[in-house]
């Protein structure tokens, strides 16, 4: 999966990206229990109905992050729809120098 992924990102396929995320969560789901949870997949769920192509999930232990692929515009609406979860929404920028995950 990450392979089909490089390959979409050095093809500049961003939507494939969102796409396979979504696939790789079905996998993953199915993996092991506790995956995932009922408020993880109305989550999930919501940004998908909103526009989302995919999703990822990360942090251990039941916390940490979920960021989704919003083509175009989407991203207002998927915004949107997670407001009424109470989790806050982080923008965030590629970059060609590599990630930054905090600003001073």
């Amino acid at each position: 999966m990450a392979t089909r992924m490089k390959e979409a990102l050095l093809k500049g396929e961003l939507d494939l990206i969102g796409k396979q995320m979504h696939e790789a969560w079905q996998y993953k789901k199915r993996m092991a229990e506790g995956i995932t949870n009922p408020t993880i997949d109305r989550i999930y769920d919501s940004a998908r109905e909103a526009g989302a192509l995919g999703g990822k999930i990360s942090g251990a232990g039941g916390g940490g992050y979920m960021f989704f692929y919003c083509p175009g515009n989407t991203r207002y609406a998927v915004t949107k729809s997670l407001d009424q979860f109470g989790g806050v929404v982080t923008p965030f920028d590629f970059t060609k120098s590599g990630m930054n995950s905090w600003r001073v």
